[in-house]
């Protein structure tokens, strides 16, 4: 008799002052800070005051990713426009379940498609990016019209802007995850959210 496989319950749970400091030291790692819109470190107390605006604005929900109840990143959104959310992501750990950057991906998409008034996924990635603009075109995100970037670290960069009709997700899911592995496709499957 063969053993059957056993993949990762991802489960997102709402951030609370319990995962606080753990959000800000990953925040503040050089691999996180590279790739968000902001490359500054950020303090204690600039934490602090995002938390507790966030906190008053329900309309922008931050999950905690973990992984067979570990810790492991972050999934948040905000309203970009009418019927469209914002969304983005990071693994803080680097010990991780392979393919838990693409479980986020799906995590968002179903999230997002779960909200009565929202019809569409915004995303925006810095263009040296190129493991999440790779996902992004593997999902079959829509590419919009570059937005003005900047210089890091001696690279010029624009931000690639993204999105994604969740008509679209709810009518495709099936198709994409089965052209992902396997493992993915049934790790996909315990995704959930509280």
């Amino acid at each position: 008799m063969t053993a059957s496989k056993r993949y990762p319950d991802s489960h997102f749970v709402p951030l609370t002052e319990q995962h606080l400091e753990q959000v800000w030291l990953w925040r503040n790692q050089p691999q996180i800070q590279r790739n968000m819109h902001n490359a500054s470190a950020i303090s204690w107390q600039q934490h602090l005051s995002w938390y507790h605006s966030r906190s008053i604005d329900g309309s922008k929900p931050f999950f905690i990713f973990l992984q067979d109840g570990r810790a492991i990143g972050v999934l948040n959104f905000q309203p970009h426009s009418a019927g469209t959310l914002e969304w983005g992501c990071y693994l803080g750990e680097d010990d991780v379940w392979p393919g838990s950057g693409l479980l986020l991906e799906i995590a968002a998409l179903d999230y997002a498609a779960s909200q009565r008034s929202v019809h569409t996924l915004y995303a925006e990635v810095l263009s040296f990016n190129h493991s999440v603009l790779k996902m992004h075109r593997l999902f079959g995100y829509r590419q919009l019209a570059d937005k003005p970037g900047g210089s890091r670290d001696n690279i010029e960069y624009v931000v690639n802007t993204f999105h994604y009709p969740l008509a679209q997700w709810q009518k495709n899911r099936g198709m994409i995850l089965s052209k992902l592995p396997k493992q993915i496709s049934s790790a996909a499957q315990q995704i959930q959210f509280n």
